[in-house]
């Protein structure tokens, strides 16, 4: 059986470890995502609004489209600025879009019930 040389190549940990471009490219889509989690949440907050009209519901609208913004510049200035891609800034980011990811999918949930 022979021997498997990681060093070859780059070998298997070159494909286990991706690199600060991948890891923005994947955290590009997740903002993506994330911007389109934050239109279907404002929408379904407009929907209450107009036929409730409490400030709860309105202060839950201004808070999805501040969100919204907010990640529709981050989004952009990922997609844009080559300084978000040359330094060491992926992996955090990554998590920072993961994480919120999933705390909207959890909040759309919880609202559509």
């Amino acid at each position: 059986m022979a021997d498997i040389n990681v060093t070859e190549i780059g070998g298997i940990w070159s494909i286990l470890q991706p690199t600060n471009s991948q890891i923005i490219n994947i955290d590009i889509i997740i903002g993506i995502s994330v911007i389109l989690l934050l239109i279907i949440l404002l929408y379904v907050y407009v929907e209450s609004y107009r036929e409730f009209k409490t400030k709860f519901t309105l202060g839950l609208v201004f808070f999805a489209l501040l969100l919204l913004f907010q990640n529709i510049i981050f989004t952009s200035l990922l997609l844009t600025y080559s300084c978000f891609r040359n330094i060491e800034i992926g992996i955090p980011f990554f998590f920072i879009n993961f994480i919120e990811f999933f705390a909207l999918l959890i909040l759309i949930w919880i609202t559509l019930e």
